[in-house]
């Protein structure tokens, strides 16, 4: 779960190539990842591990590492 979730995020919203992501480098607070890319990476938990995580559970505190999405995500 954790490679995926990383190639995802290289793969959709990085642009720096010279960025590193580890389970714990934060996504939205560094601006990795905005608002707009939380959608998508709603989209992709729920197609890519079939985990339905409701909206308002998509914040900067459940999101702004790998680490913390696969909290989430093991919630549900």
């Amino acid at each position: 779960m954790e490679i995926k979730l990383i190639e995802f995020i290289i793969n959709e919203f990085l642009t720096d190539n010279d960025i590193e992501i580890s389970t714990d480098t934060k996504l939205i607070s560094s601006g990795i990842i905005d608002s707009f890319s939380l959608v998508s990476l709603q989209l992709y938990i729920e197609r890519e591990f079939d985990k339905k995580i409701p909206n308002p559970k998509m914040t900067i505190e459940n999101c702004d590492s790998v680490k913390q999405i696969i909290n989430l995500i093991n919630q549900y």
